[in-house]
């Protein structure tokens, strides 16, 4: 694919997740997809980012992620994001509070005969968990 059609891919990627469109969400990636995420044991497969999405959305519901930048070469494209979104459930232990948060991150997503085969992302989680009550603020 061409670059730019990697960048369409991963933006309509990002647009499936705003609208919660689980099975287009899942139609931008490959069978054999792996993410590795911040904090994560190890890779997840399509099952076990399925639950992460689940969860963060469950925990988010009005989680929207915004394109701040990317860019693509080969086969690989690169983003710098940020989700916006209300604490309304359980996220990570932690009970809801209602309270609104900001995460940034950026990741990196290898793209294999037009689908995300594999995707690498770092986020501030230990932010949100201070915006949320969840930790102290640095002093």
């Amino acid at each position: 694919m061409a670059t730019e059609d990697n960048k369409t891919l991963n933006l309509r990627w990002i647009q499936a997740f705003n609208e919660r469109d689980w099975q287009a969400e899942a139609a931008c990636r490959t069978v054999d997809y792996q993410a590795h995420m911040s904090g994560a044991e190890g890779p997840l497969n399509a099952h076990g980012w399925a639950a992460f999405m689940s969860e963060l959305s469950t925990a988010f519901p009005d989680a929207q992620i915004s394109i701040d930048g990317a860019v693509a070469e080969r086969d690989t494209v690169a983003s710098r994001w940020t989700i916006t979104a209300t604490h309304r459930a359980t996220f990570q232990g932690v009970p809801p509070t209602g309270k609104a948060i900001t995460m940034a991150g950026v990741d990196f997503s290898r793209v294999v005969d037009g689908k995300i085969a594999e995707h690498w992302a770092q986020f501030d989680v230990v932010g949100v968990m201070q915006q949320i009550g969840a930790m102290p603020a640095p002093a």
